[in-house]
């Protein structure tokens, strides 16, 4: 058993290398709990995360978690907020901060939003309204603070954005409350003892001593799907885990790449909806047929044997393929080569180069039109009709979702297209004669397969 400790400015470093045996993360962001570095018994304690600037962590990445039998411990910051959603599936809770989100003492995540530089020392720049509620209570309990005036001052505090709550700040607005009293005991007591009142570091080493405790956890539950209940397991959770949970980094857009620039991808997709199990298949007796007699209904069965009225089929069956599944992933990429994966890879870090060269740039800047009339052009369609149906034939349910997944290629591709183009003029005017004389290209012929291919 593994215990993960996912912690950053809520508790020093020192204090957690206290206990030896925890593998320290730092604090947890959106994809970190799908590696595959958490495995069946161990505990993950999650006390930080990230936030504000980038994508923080969902609730159903902690339920895919519980479902892997990994144990789920929460306090202090986010773990405390996301354990009060949670406990109902299996989250543990511990700690002040976590009653007093159950209990509605606080609702607003900025209770215990800390502000930190990403570099150097993670320790924050202001003081969290938990902590300030635990010094008020020490302070009523001292009797240099009234309860209504305490109720007053946290209501003019939460209203102060929580980056500027600095420890500055906070005192010069007790002043402002006319609680000088207060201030004058509330600034003596951190210089006695700076962590007096800080009841996220307390919660976190409360959590770190169960996760200590728990040598043979008892497995929740896996949060499952009871009868007449929604699946929690949605096509969002299935995006994360083929772009965190895979193998091996980038697998989507090598999956994406096969889609879009394989002619021969759809029968690919054909055998894929025949044998996976996001199409229905091993759950049902009669497999891909009935799935496809169960939601279209007994004429569109018709449709099976006739290559001519599949498009009929894929138009509106669309499964998300889970690419975590090694399975499922030699299926979907059986006929990429290496010089496909070599592509993927540069053409991905061209693009990323372009992106960090230019700030103020973003794959969303390439307009879905753009992306839309490009693979128009690749598959040898028109943008309407045509163009949707051969979206489903390569597994895309929608034009969108065709263009966000050509988003990334975009760039390198219409590159290298325009290089193509120049070096085919160039080597016209410059050709011999002999209209049999080879012209060498300096861009990868485009594959065909009848009249369609990508050029």
């Amino acid at each position: 058993m593994a215990v993960h400790v996912f912690v950053g400015p809520s508790c020093p470093e020192p204090l957690v290398l206290h206990h030896p045996g925890f593998v320290l993360h730092g604090p947890v962001k959106h994809g970190d709990l799908f590696s595959a570095a958490l495995a069946e018994g161990d505990v993950a304690v999650i006390v930080d995360g990230i936030y504000h600037h980038r994508l923080a962590l969902r609730h159903k990445e902690i339920l895919d978690v519980l479902a892997r039998g990994i144990t789920v411990i929460g306090a202090a910051s986010i773990g405390a907020l996301r354990a009060a959603e949670l406990d109902g599936f299996g989250m543990i809770g511990v700690g002040r901060v976590h009653h007093w989100y159950r209990t509605g003492v606080f609702e607003g995540d900025d209770a215990v939003s800390v502000a930190h530089s990403e570099t150097g020392s993670p320790a924050g720049l202001n003081t969290p309204l938990v902590n300030l509620h635990t010094a008020m209570l020490a302070g009523c309990d001292a009797r240099v603070l009234g309860r209504d005036a305490a109720h007053r001052l946290m209501a003019r505090l939460e209203r102060e954005y929580y980056p500027l709550r600095t420890p500055e700040r906070v005192l010069s607005l007790i002043k402002q409350c006319g609680e000088t009293a207060f201030a004058d005991w509330y600034e003596q007591r951190l210089a006695a003892e700076p962590d007096a009142f800080d009841q996220k570091r307390a919660d976190a080493r409360e959590a770190f001593a169960l996760a200590e405790r728990l040598d043979s956890p008892a497995q929740p539950s896996p949060p499952g799907v009871a009868s007449g209940e929604r699946d929690w397991r949605t096509e969002y959770h299935r995006r994360w885990r083929n772009r965190f949970a895979t193998a091996t980094p980038d697998l989507h857009h090598r999956l994406a790449y096969q889609q879009i620039f394989d002619p021969g991808f759809p029968d690919v997709w054909w055998d894929f909806l025949n044998g996976s199990s996001a199409a229905g298949a091993p759950a049902d007796s009669d497999g891909f047929r009935g799935h496809v007699r169960h939601e279209l209904g007994p004429v569109a069965v018709q449709w099976l044997d006739d290559p001519a009225l599949r498009t009929r089929i894929t138009a509106v069956i669309c499964p998300l393929p889970d690419l975590a599944d090694p399975r499922e992933a030699k299926l979907l990429l059986r006929r990429e080569s290496a010089e496909d994966r070599a592509r993927v890879a540069d053409w991905l870090d061209r693009m990323r180069q372009h992106l960090e060269a230019r700030p103020a740039r973003s794959l969303g800047q390439i307009r879905e039109a753009v992306c839309t009339r490009l693979l128009a052009r690749i598959w040898g369609v028109d943008t309407g009709s045509e163009l949707a149906m051969e979206c489903g034939r390569r597994g895309f349910a929608s034009p969108r979702q065709a263009a966000g997944a050509f988003r990334p290629f975009a760039l390198a591709y219409v590159s290298d297209q325009t290089a193509r183009t120049a070096h085919t003029a160039r080597t016209a005017e410059t050709a011999p004669a002999d209209p049999a004389a080879p012209a060498g290209p300096t861009a990868p012929a485009a594959r065909k397969s009848g009249a369609r291919g990508h050029v």
